[in-house]
């Protein structure tokens, strides 16, 4: 726990640094995303309002000449109000510029149309003019571009029509002014919805599927039933259309603007209409609150850290790219089907944020660990190291030299020390040659401390003037006993040679079968035997002799040797060494070894040994 709240922590910076940078790298993701996720939105029929389109038809069939400005044409406008009116219409919205500029005299015709349907409304624009103060810096006066006083008279009202847009020119969302609420003045969809909207809006747009109902408006002038038949109930926008030159606002959904034109914008008057059925409707697509979405980047952010591993960069890679994958789909499904809009971008950047702070992260202390691993294997290189020094005092610096007898041993560790032992002791005079081999169950470190034990008692009793093996296995068998955990125990076979009979005395503890090759070529084993030293405490052992004729080869050996394996997993088992021993048994102790632990190595083709390796070769001198 307290190391996934350790990996938390950053989050408390990282979080506001992505809010503070969300103008610079968010926003314009933000504005992407939304629109992606906006265009995946299914749109329902338009049942509010409908757009009375001044076509190219229209202007080139319809509207005398010269048609703009469109305003100048007051008695068709007149024709067409009082033929919507007659039609149904619910209120009648002209999206023209109707100012008194734009009239040789006093539109009484429009005026009076205006009057006898009591449905009009006009449109105003706001306009910033901007002076020098006296103080030399720079006064912006902003004051309602209105309509015809005439007209704005006659007419229900004149009411705000501007349309904000983003930074990259695309309107997303309806956005009250507060310049206009400031001089009290109302927007059109607003007024026509009858509700006050929140601050911002995001705007339900046409897709190519459900476009806004449009009629042209030479029918309706004309009076075509089909067309006046489609506006009984509606709200009618009359505007121009077909002219992307003029008055072609940017919005976020492909649109189909007819004789296979598709762009992402709509004229001005079909914004309007949307953004007045969009109030209308409740407004149904809502923008996430500043609370509800920091929890939603909280969560997510600490959803990728927790997933990102240590010592695993392949997986933290993956878990960051996939949090930040489901993060967004997530939030395109909350956009699409449950019409709740977070900001996506901020989103990826706080991810992003967290995310390559924790990969980051998982490499500095991944790093780290390896660093604190390595010092450590360094230490335990060189204690192990030091331990093999230790160990390597325990073996004989030199075979005793002994007339008319070769003895050759070598110890090859699988790791830095070793479990195996051996020892060849010359007691002097007429007394005895020892030999000793022995294997402790395990490897490395705990092994080579059962061996040191097995050598010191040993030691202990093989200098004693009164030195007697069977003596000697009980003794050590009670100290492995006694000293080692339960389950551990050591193979051990001990010899004594008479230097001049070349009488072989000997105990077997379980240890792996001697073998004495004779000069010529047949073999025999040791086989006298018992068991184990450690697992019986008051175990008694038995002493096996024989004798050693000259030319007789006696090759002790641990079972690194014997099961010692190759690629194949075969092991190399007792009859290699015989053959081995057969082949070189004219060669001096120490050439039979050496070339049998070259054919060991040989056979497993492997750089590191498995198992620890030991071999006693006792050659008998060939007489004259």
């Amino acid at each position: 726990m307290r190391s996934c709240l350790r990996r938390l922590l950053p989050l408390l910076y990282l979080i506001p640094l992505a809010y503070v940078v969300r103008p610079i790298f968010w926003a314009p993701l933000d504005d992407r995303f939304y629109n992606y996720f906006h265009a995946k939105r299914s749109v329902q029929p338009w049942t509010e309002v409908i757009v009375v389109g001044i076509d190219r038809p229209t202007r080139e069939g319809t509207l005398v000449p010269p048609v703009f400005p469109l305003s100048r044409h007051q008695s068709m406008h007149a024709q067409v109000a009082r033929n919507l009116d007659a039609a149904g219409a619910r209120a009648i919205v002209f999206d023209l510029a109707l100012g008194a500029e734009i009239f040789a005299e006093p539109p009484e015709v429009l005026a009076e149309a205006f009057r006898a349907t009591g449905k009009a409304h006009i449109v105003m624009s706001l306009r910033e003019e901007r002076r020098t103060a006296e103080t030399g810096g720079t006064a912006v006066r902003v004051s309602p571009r209105l309509p015809d006083p005439l007209l704005m008279s006659s007419a229900v009202g004149a009411f705000l029509a501007d349309v904000r847009t983003d930074s990259d020119g695309v309107v997303r969302r309806f956005v009250r002014d507060e310049r206009g609420e400031r001089l009290e003045l109302e927007t059109l969809p607003e007024r026509l919805a009858g509700v006050k909207a929140a601050k911002t809006v995001p705007i339900e747009f046409p897709s190519r599927s459900h476009p806004i109902p449009t009629v042209s408006y030479r029918d309706v002038y004309a009076g075509d039933p089909d067309a006046l038949a489609q506006v009984d109930g509606r709200i009618a926008f009359i505007g121009l259309i077909d002219d992307p030159s003029t008055d072609f606002v940017s919005v976020p959904r492909l649109q189909d603007l007819g004789d296979g034109v598709e762009a992402f914008g709509l004229p001005g008057v079909v914004v309007l209409a949307a953004i007045t059925e969009t109030l209308i409707r409740g407004s149904p697509i809502r923008d996430a609150g500043w609370l509800i979405t920091l929890f939603w980047n909280v969560f997510w952010c600490a959803l990728c850290v927790i997933l990102i591993r240590r010592r695993s960069p392949a997986w933290a890679a993956v878990s960051v790219i996939g949090t930040v994958v489901v993060a967004l789909a997530a939030t395109g499904a909350f956009h699409v089907a449950a019409d709740l809009v977070f900001p996506a971008g901020l989103l990826f950047g706080c991810l992003f944020l967290a995310g390559s702070h924790g990969l980051i992260m998982s490499y500095v202390e991944t790093a780290k660990d390896l660093n604190r691993e390595a010092l450590e294997n360094e230490r335990t290189r060189h204690e192990m190291a030091m331990a093999r020094e230790a160990q390597e005092r325990f073996l004989p610096d030199n075979i005793p030299s002994v007339e008319g007898i070769d003895v050759w041993g070598k110890n090859v560790s699988s790791l830095t020390v070793s479990g195996d032992y051996f020892d060849v002791v010359d007691l002097g005079g007429s007394r005895p040659l020892v030999i000793a081999i022995a294997d402790v169950s395990g490897k490395g470190l705990p092994a080579s401390l059962v061996m040191s034990n097995v050598q010191a008692g040993l030691h202990c009793h093989v200098f004693h003037d009164e030195f007697d093996m069977a003596k000697t296995a009980h003794d050590l068998n009670r100290l492995v006993h006694q000293n080692t955990d339960p389950g551990k125990f050591v193979t051990f076979f001990m010899a004594e040679v008479d230097k001049s009979t070349h009488r072989l005395r000997y105990v077997r503890a379980g240890h792996d079968e001697p073998i004495v090759v004779s000069a010529d070529g047949s073999d025999r084993k040791l086989e006298v035997g018992d068991f184990v030293l450690g697992f019986v405490p008051d175990a008694e052992f038995q002493i096996g002799e024989t004798d050693l004729l000259p030319g007789d080869v006696l090759c002790l050996y641990t079972d690194g040797v014997t099961e010692a394996r190759n690629p194949q997993d075969e092991e190399f088992e007792l009859g290699r060494i015989i053959e081995t021993v057969k082949e070189h048994r004219a060669e001096t102790a120490e050439d039979i070894g050496r070339a049998l632990i070259a054919r060991v190595r040989d056979f497993s083709r492997l750089e590191q040994q498995a198992d620890d390796i030991t071999l006693i070769l006792l050659k008998v001198a060939t007489e004259g």
